[in-house]
């Protein structure tokens, strides 16, 4: 035993002499040479005036072997399910084999997407360094600018409601250390440079299986010394997966679309001189509660809904702060509209409608260019204000109609009469749009169409199947004198079910951009 003892502590006195690679890595930091090794890899000044910091890739040296991306993780403490920095693959084709790994962080754009389009301001944009930082303590959860990044970059933490992205490492730059993905890689893959902002193109692919996001003017750059072939794309491009429902978000658009046919119809009637004060304030009170609906279930899609009333800050660039400031005046049009009805005032209650009614018809057009904004190719201008308007006139129909059947108002049927309309044209319109779209490899949405045939067929079929049922109830209705209000109501809310079934493959089929692998 004290044989087999001796050689045991000569072992163990052995190891602890190794010169192991953990080993000259703690040497080397704790005689303070760590930022010297680094230096050639981060600029040693800080940019100038129309210059910024960026991210450069070295293709050739980068292995795939993810080390950049464990060292991200486990520096800025992610949550074990977050990571800030990816790896994804490039492949190319039988006539131009290729293959190359692609690591991918932000790339903190010269005119970047998520700023933009955030609601409460919480992405800065650094004056002097030009990293685009989120600001975690301003943020509300609502995840728009998760849509509007052609990368995919921002990422929601459901842990703690917010969402959070990668900074550069911006406190280890200020102290002239590499960021952590730039220590960690070790064919040294990855540095920082400075760039001009004027030679920052507008290009297109900021490389191959990318987005193209002129628009945002990407800084990162990748460099190899083999052309990446133009029909190269991301190995996960055929993937076809189902997007975030945003399920709060499908109900709150289609109440408040609802919502605001139900004015607009109130209002036509009205100068039509076929409604009463006591029927048309009826009518707009039933289309404010909808449109209150929506709006309080919209707050459930907030990771931070006590946050929500910071909303309005990003009015200036945002289109969801001016959807929501847009829809915050359904109350006060709704407060006008009562005291003109209480007041005995048919007139200036005719006005208030309408200008009701015209404020909601602004903030459907601000819902549509909230989603044509981020300019994924499903949520084209077309699509989606054919889909919103086409709600907003549908439901909208089909609440005034229920409302004054069992009224017993005279113009019911005309009521009908346009929901019958609108349904059939509707339907016809998704039909023959979604079928165009996937028989044509070309069409911008192709790929959409390919995920609803995949993922969605059921709900398509039980869409259409919904809409049928009501497009043959409304005849029945209309020909037996609007005399079974019941009935109609029941066709009302099968309409209602159709558009929910509708909203939520808008949200899951979406197809939004990202970088290989992402």
């Amino acid at each position: 035993m004290n044989h087999q003892s001796r050689i045991i502590n000569e072992a163990l006195l052995e190891q602890q002499t190794l010169r192991t690679p953990v080993a000259l890595f703690a040497e080397a930091h704790d005689s303070q040479s760590v930022a010297s090794r680094f230096s050639h890899l981060i600029p040693l000044s800080k940019p100038h005036p129309g210059e910024q910091y960026a991210f450069e890739v070295n293709l050739d040296a980068c292995t795939g072997c993810k080390a950049c991306v464990a060292a991200c993780h486990s520096l800025n403490g992610l949550d074990d399910d977050e990571s800030w920095r990816d790896m994804g693959l490039l492949v190319g084709t039988r006539k131009q084999p290729y293959l190359q790994t692609v690591t991918t962080a932000c790339h903190h754009c010269a005119e970047p997407a998520c700023a933009d389009g955030c609601p409460v301001l919480a992405y800065d944009k650094d004056a002097i360094t030009g990293i685009v930082r989120h600001l975690d303590d301003q943020c509300i959860g609502c995840s728009y600018c998760i849509l509007k990044c052609p990368y995919d970059v921002p990422k929601f933490n459901l842990k703690r409601g917010i969402v959070r992205k990668c900074d550069m490492c911006q406190g280890r730059l200020a102290d002239g250390e590499a960021p952590a993905c730039v220590q960690a890689c070790p064919n040294e893959a990855i540095k920082i440079k400075v760039v001009k902002l004027t030679e920052v193109p507008d290009r297109g692919q900021i490389i191959a299986g990318a987005f193209d996001s002129n628009y945002t003017r990407p800084t990162t750059t990748y460099v190899s010394s083999k052309p990446v072939p133009t029909a190269a794309k991301a190995a996960d491009a055929g993937r076809l997966e189902l997007d975030h429902g945003h399920e709060p978000l499908a109900w709150m658009l289609v109440l408040t679309q609802m919502s605001a046919g139900t004015f607009i119809g109130c209002a036509v009637a009205m100068w039509l001189n076929a409604l009463s004060p006591q029927q048309a304030v009826i009518t707009s009170a039933a289309a404010l509660v909808i449109g209150l609906a929506g709006i309080v279930l919209s707050v459930l899609h907030l990771g931070q809904p006590l946050k929500a009333w910071r909303a309005f800050l990003g009015w200036r660039k945002s289109w969801l702060s001016r959807e929501i400031m847009a829809f915050g005046a359904l109350p006060a049009g709704g407060s006008a509209i009562f005291a003109t009805w209480w007041l005995g005032s048919m007139d200036w209650m005719r006005f208030a409608v309408t200008g009701t009614a015209l404020a909601a018809v602004v903030a459907v057009w601000c819902s549509v260019m909230v989603y044509v904004d981020t300019r994924r190719p499903f949520w084209s201008m077309v699509n989606v204000a054919g889909k919103f308007v086409g709600t907003m006139l549908l439901l909208g129909a089909g609440l005034c109609a229920a409302v004054w059947c069992w009224l017993g108002i005279q113009i019911v049927a005309w009521a009908m009469a346009f929901t019958l309309l609108f349904l059939w044209v509707l339907l016809i319109w998704d039909i023959s749009t979604f079928r165009q779209a996937l028989s044509e490899e070309t069409s911008t949405w192709h790929k959409s169409a390919r995920i609803l045939q995949k993922h969605l067929s059921s709900h398509l079929d039980l869409r259409g199947l919904v809409l049928v049922m009501s497009g043959l109830m409304i005849p029945v209705l209309i020909a037996g004198g609007a005399s079974m209000p019941w009935l109609l109501t029941l066709s009302l809310l099968l309409t209602f079910g159709s558009q929910l079934i509708e909203r939520r493959y808008f949200f899951t089929a979406a197809a939004g951009s990202k970088m290989p692998g992402n």
